[in-house]
């Protein structure tokens, strides 16, 4: 029992770190992880170069053109057809962010838009996949929807489905998807191929990756649409740049949050802009393996744990902000070498492990106090408990205070007779033992006194030991006599019960003693030591039944309020010296 009493912090600290994993394990905390990763990681910055440029359908365009709905592609084919107006200075990519998945009822406009297409030879359309649930109930492509075949034609497209997370946030973009035992691949990967003119080895191996944006809402729109057929545009502002055309006015269903736009939507066309952005810088981020933050987080409980069973709270507060303030800087520098670790889940155990310890301390400290409380009410008056918590005293680890006191033994006569009388009654006994000893705590309390501890059939019990107590001397006697007038009503009453008699005697002195939490760490016994506490208990085994003896001390301080007679000099045990003793008669004059 005591291996485990020593360790029931440390096993509470296990069950907390097994909850801490089990919440990791389930991701309990998904979304206020990927909040404190958008916190974190998405800090975007200006491009130096930019070499993107969004031209937005918004509502300078709709007011041009009228309702989207309505447009006619002409308005696209002449919007490629102007910027690749000059063939040395047209955009190395125009990608058109609208699903052309049907030809229209104007078979002119369709087919000028495949031919404007076809003429400039650098566009790139998006397509969209179909999903449905195969057997075991994944996700796959059904059929994909691409540009109506004239334009399919003439240019690449690619996928531009858009993966939001459960808050409905886009983190992740498509890079490729299988489909029919091949792969099809994401609208900014095709820009980024049609740009470039190369294949990146990351796109033959993750199907989507985490987007680390580069640029906030409105960081790479440019121009509206209108603008482009104004008679002063200069297409070649565009010259050997990626220019996007999309949706970029509210109504168009193409907004969304993005973890760099808590409260502003991003228009889908400059989200693909910034997945490019990130192929084009190569900025691709892979999530620390499973194992590896489950290590991380098995490290900091065992560290935690090391470190609360030696450290003060506030110096374990103190640890625990270090490290909190250590792992984000590590988790920073990973993100920065191309890694996702986790950010909420370890600090939040840290956080959690430091509540746990700090509410235990609180706890145990307060059922230590209850304890102490519990066992001083054995010994003090309990209308004395408060005020020995609030002084300290009660739990003070302070040794070898001096005080004045007044020591006072008392001791059962013919207790030993008696328990020879009713041997084969055990239970009798303490029954009779027990109502003398509730006589003698009575009456220390009710005068002021501690009873300092029980021993055996006798009662030791201090006056101004544990609280200060004003006269204390002539309460010590006063308990006295109180005692041995008391047990004349017992001593009847047991009598008459079991036909034993039995009587007190009581001794008592006064003077100098050490006061205090006396003992070993595991068992602390507040009491008093010294000649004192000696003398009282010779004292006391010189009484004859029913008799109070007083040292000279007391007497001197007590003879205006007692009447007491002396019964001479008499040796003590243990001592070469022979004191003069009186015997309490009466308490008045």
């Amino acid at each position: 029992m005591a291996f485990w009493a020593k360790r029931k912090k440390m096993i509470g600290s296990l069950f907390v770190a097994a909850a801490l994993l089990l919440a990791y394990g389930f991701d309990l905390f998904s979304y206020m992880e990927h909040k404190a990763q958008d916190a974190l990681f998405q800090n975007p910055v200006s491009v130096d170069a930019p070499e993107i440029y969004v031209i937005g359908i918004d509502e300078q365009a709709l007011a041009e053109f009228g309702r989207f709905g309505g447009w006619s592609r002409q308005i696209m084919a002449d919007a490629i057809n102007i910027l690749n107006s000059d063939e040395d200075y047209k955009p190395a990519v125009i990608a058109v962010d609208i699903f052309y998945i049907e030809e229209s009822n104007d078979t002119e406009a369709d087919l000028n838009l495949a031919a404007a297409a076809e003429n400039g030879g650098n566009v790139v359309l998006v397509a969209n996949s179909v999903i449905r649930q195969d057997m075991g109930l994944r996700a796959v492509i059904d059929h994909i929807e691409t540009p109506y075949p004239a334009l399919a034609a003439h240019t690449a497209y690619g996928l531009a489905n858009a993966i939001t997370d459960s808050d409905n946030y886009i983190r992740r973009a498509t890079l490729k998807a299988p489909y029919r035992n091949d792969y099809v691949y994401g609208f900014p990967y095709e820009v980024y191929k049609a740009y470039t003119g190369d294949e990146l080895d990351f796109a033959e191996t993750h199907g989507t990756a985490y987007i680390a944006y580069s640029q906030k809402p409105g960081g790479y729109y440019t121009m509206s649409l209108a603008e482009i057929f104004a008679e002063d545009f200069q297409p070649d502002f565009f010259a050997d740049c990626i220019v996007f055309i999309g949706p970029y006015a509210p109504g168009m269903m193409d907004a969304y949050y993005t973890p760099v736009s808590n409260r502003v939507q991003m228009y889908g066309v400059e989200i693909h802009a910034n997945v490019t952005q990130m192929l084009l810088d190569e900025n691709f981020k892979t999530e620390l393996p499973v194992i590896v933050n489950w290590l991380i987080l098995f490290f900091i409980i065992a560290l935690a744990a090391a470190l609360s069973e030696k450290a003060d709270i506030r110096v374990f507060l103190g640890i625990m902000a270090a490290l909190s303030a250590g792992y984000v800087f590590t988790a920073l520098w990973l993100f920065g070498v191309g890694y996702i670790a986790p950010v909420l889940y370890p600090v939040v155990t840290l956080v959690v492990l430091y509540l746990y310890h700090l509410i235990y301390g609180y706890v145990i400290e307060r059922l230590e106090k209850q304890e102490v409380k519990r066992a001083f009410k054995k010994y003090v008056d309990p209308n004395l408990v408060d005020k020995l918590m609030e002084t300290g005293e009660a739990h003070s680890n302070e040794v070898g205070v001096k005080k004045d006191v007044a020591v006072l033994f008392v001791d059962v006569r013919g207790f030993t007779p008696m328990t020879e009388a009713l041997q084969d009654e055990p239970e009798l006994v303490v029954k009779i033992l027990n109502e003398y000893l509730e006589l003698t705590a009575s009456s220390v309390f009710n005068n002021g006194g501690s009873v300092d501890k029980f021993i055996g059939d006798a009662t030791m019990a201090l006056f101004n030991g544990f609280v200060p107590l004003d006269d204390y001397i002539y309460k010590a006697v006063k308990a006295a006599w109180d005692m041995v007038q008391g047990a004349a009503d017992v001593n009847a009453s047991i009598k008459e019960k079991y036909g034993v008699d039995v009587g007190f005697g009581v001794g008592l002195h006064c003077g100098t003693a050490i006061v205090g939490n006396l003992g070993p760490a595991f068992r602390k016994d507040y009491t008093a030591i010294g000649d004192t506490v000696n003398t009282a208990a010779r004292l006391e085994s010189n009484a004859l039944p029913s008799q109070v003896l007083i040292s000279k001390p007391v007497y001197d301080a007590v003879k205006d309020k007692v009447t007491a007679r002396s019964v001479g000099e008499i040796p003590l045990k243990g001592k070469n010296v022979r004191v003069e003793v009186f015997s309490v008669e009466d308490l008045s004059k």
